[in-house]
């Protein structure tokens, strides 16, 4: 019989006349039905039990029985999928080893606050104003060296705070320079402080231009950055009063680094040379460098370019009142002497001990407002009248330093605006501050003497190179 079904089956096959795939679907549906068949023909032949004692039927629960599904894939292979009963998947998802624990879901970390730095702040003051406990600043100032550095907060930078729920600090970080930031992080035993440097790739940049306008003006006009200005009037401060002796025709070259991270440019680094004709006059200034970086400025032949007092208390100004034995006062209304100089700017500017000295007066003096006097050695002293506000801790007695603020420019005492009036004295005499000579400082020591002029002589080409004089040459 099993033979005459095979033959059937291959019969019903050729006459139908199907695809090739078809047969094979059809013939799998055929062989299903033949074995269906095969397999009841069995049991129907099986003997009956006799004689049975039947067994007592048992109590039990009945459940849904599993499915088999069949199915055939794409290439007419038989397949059979066996689906779980629904005990079986409630018992799977019940049972201990068969659930996978998802990991908990990490906390967030807490968030970073910039907080900007005001004239006058300290770490406690920025504390208190962002609600962070009183006594973490000096924990954090006395866990270690560097973090004395939290002491010298400088306005218009920024601090960088992480604090828990509670108000505490987490980290704190706080960048010192171009290249070195200093950071806090809080430990089991207080505080870790490091100080984080970045090494940067340097470039030597060259600019040049001519006075037209102003210096700001011309300076960027020829590509430099205000630092970069600030600095060559710094270097040139000494010969050069910008505020009196700059003319139309003037003309500079600036040799300075550029600092690059990661191919982007972060910073201007120190000026190498430089040249200034003001009225004529040539000065050149070139770097004395050390291992920790530039140690100061020398003409070629190796004097300093610094003089025992800066030729203006401001570095960037105008003067409107110059020194005279007779100048008619715009509040008292009379002719007298102005023994001084008027230097006219917005309140508030910085004003620069011209001389390294100490403090032998501050306070009120009459007509001239606030006032600081500084003494100078035995014969030197100075004055600046007018000003708005001291330096924090200032006060008499203390030493300066050349170039040091010590106050602002207001408006204080007999003053129709805000201006600086400065004062040079000579054993107690005045004397104009802008005719004075000075005498030359010490040159270069020995030691550096031969290394020094020999840069001189490689920066001082370049600048042929690119200096007032190749721009004369050119127009």
């Amino acid at each position: 019989m099993v033979n005459r079904w095979r033959l059937r089956l291959r019969r019903s096959l050729v006459t139908a006349n199907l695809s090739p795939s078809r047969r094979r679907r059809a013939r799998a549906a055929w062989l299903l039905a033949f074995v269906g068949l095969g397999t009841g023909i069995t049991i129907a032949s099986l003997p009956p039990r006799e004689h049975e004692t039947p067994e007592p039927v048992q109590a039990m629960t009945l459940t849904p029985p599993r499915q088999i599904i069949t199915s055939i894939d794409i290439n007419g292979e038989i397949r059979r999928e066996v689906i779980p009963s629904a005990d079986e998947l409630m018992a799977s998802l019940t049972d201990p080893a068969a659930i996978t624990v998802a990991p908990g879901a990490r906390e967030p970390e807490p968030p970073w606050k910039e907080v900007a730095i005001k004239r006058g702040d300290t770490l406690s003051r920025i504390f208190a104003r962002n609600d962070i406990p009183g006594d973490e600043a000096g924990r954090i100032v006395k866990s270690h060296a560097d973090a004395k550095l939290l002491n010298r907060l400088i306005a218009g930078q920024s601090l960088h705070i992480q604090t828990d729920p509670g108000g505490r600090v987490l980290q704190l970080r706080y960048r010192l320079n171009e290249s070195d930031s200093l950071q806090v992080r809080r430990s089991a035993n207080g505080y870790d402080v490091a100080r984080i440097s970045r090494t940067f790739e340097t470039r030597h940049v060259y600019a040049a231009g001519n006075i037209a306008v102003s210096l700001f003006v011309d300076g960027q006009s020829a590509g430099l950055s205000d630092p970069v200005i600030i600095q060559m009037v710094e270097v040139f401060g000494w010969d050069i009063d910008f505020a009196q002796d700059l003319r139309r025709g003037d003309s500079f070259a600036v040799i300075y680094e550029e600092k690059y991270w990661q191919g982007q440019k972060v910073a201007d680094g120190a000026i190498l040379a430089a040249e200034f004709i003001n009225q004529g006059k040539s000065y050149r200034a070139v770097a004395h460098r050390t291992a920790i970086g530039v140690a100061g400025y020398y003409s070629p032949e190796g004097l300093s370019m610094r003089r025992p007092f800066l030729r203006s208390p401001l570095k960037v100004s105008r003067v409107t009142s110059p020194y005279s034995l007779r100048r008619y006062h715009p509040i008292l209304q009379t002719w007298t002497a102005h023994r001084g100089v008027d230097y006219g700017a917005p309140t508030g500017t910085p004003v620069l001990a011209t001389a390294s000295g100490r403090v032998s007066f501050l306070g009120g003096k009459g007509g001239y407002g606030n006032a600081i006097t500084l003494k100078h050695g035995g014969s030197y002293s100075t004055l600046y009248a007018h000003l708005s506000g001291y330096a924090r801790g200032l006060r008499a007695g203390a030493q300066v330093e050349q170039g040091q603020v010590i106050g602002y420019v207001g408006s204080t005492g007999l003053a129709t605006g805000p201006h600086l009036h400065y004062e040079f004295q000579v054993n107690g005499i005045h004397q104009n501050p802008l005719t004075l000579k000075f005498p030359q400082t010490e040159p270069i020591a020995p030691q550096y003497r031969t290394e020094f002029l020999q840069a001189a002589r490689n920066w001082g080409s370049k600048l042929d190179l690119v200096g007032p004089s190749a721009l004369a040459s050119s127009r």
